[in-house]
């Protein structure tokens, strides 16, 4: 099986976002996402092989363009902070920061969270509209997901019981509609149907593909046959 040389991909998308530090940031990138894997939780929806880290190259070479003024490095920082935080867990959060600003010395506290302030005074107006209090981490917390959603297809929100989800989807489905940003959605339980129902599966006898109701919901979606 071949391995990856992460080092060297990483070197070529920086330089091809435009950065000219692009080794000495690619080393760093590459030693701080194996020392997440190492050092942090093995919870099952971390993941820092090859599609993380061009996902999270893609976003820095956005906050690039977006921040001229930054240098390099801050804007490398950024965006391994700000993409990275929301799905980590309460316990691996210090971790992650501690090594960030190992390999970042000094640097950490002069990189500020990019912040949309249209978007996140929308975000209190609808919160406090839902019913909700609109605390500062349950509004970091919107804008993370609204962060991820822009990079990701899907996005899990995970957590026990009570600890927020459907506030959250809900009160940032409620501030993007505010900015005349189209956003619906469709709510499926799982375990009212079989898995099969769920996910689709193949007819044992004609081999045929039987839809199921999430393939049919995406499509729906993307064809924009879901209303509002």
């Amino acid at each position: 099986m071949v391995v990856p040389d992460l080092a060297l991909i990483c070197e070529i998308m920086l330089m091809a976002e435009g950065f000219q530090m692009s080794k000495i940031l690619s080393r760093k990138f590459v030693i701080l996402y194996k020392l997440c894997e190492d050092l942090l939780s093995k919870s099952r929806h971390y993941d820092w092989k090859l599609r993380a880290i061009k996902t999270t190259l893609y976003v820095a070479g956005g906050m690039k363009r977006d921040a001229p003024e930054l240098s390099e490095d801050k804007v490398l920082l950024r965006a391994l902070r700000d993409f990275n935080l929301g799905k980590l867990t309460s316990d691996d959060t210090s971790i992650f920061m501690g090594l960030l600003n190992d390999l970042f010395p000094k640097t950490l506290e002069l990189v500020p969270r990019a912040v949309d302030a249209t978007f996140e005074g929308k975000v209190r107006e609808a919160a406090l509209e839902l019913g909700y209090q609109a605390d500062e981490m349950f509004c970091l917390k919107i804008s993370q997901l609204r962060e991820l959603f822009v990079v990701r297809w899907s996005v899990f929100l995970l957590g026990p019981a009570g600890c927020g989800k459907t506030a959250i989807w809900r009160t940032l489905m409620k501030a993007q509609l505010s900015l005349g940003e189209k956003t619906i959605y469709k709510p499926i339980n799982p375990k009212s149907v079989t898995r099969n129902e769920l996910y689709g599966y193949l007819h044992p006898a004609t081999r045929e593909w039987k839809e199921g109701l999430m393939s049919v919901t995406f499509r729906d979606m993307s064809n924009n046959k879901v209303r509002a």
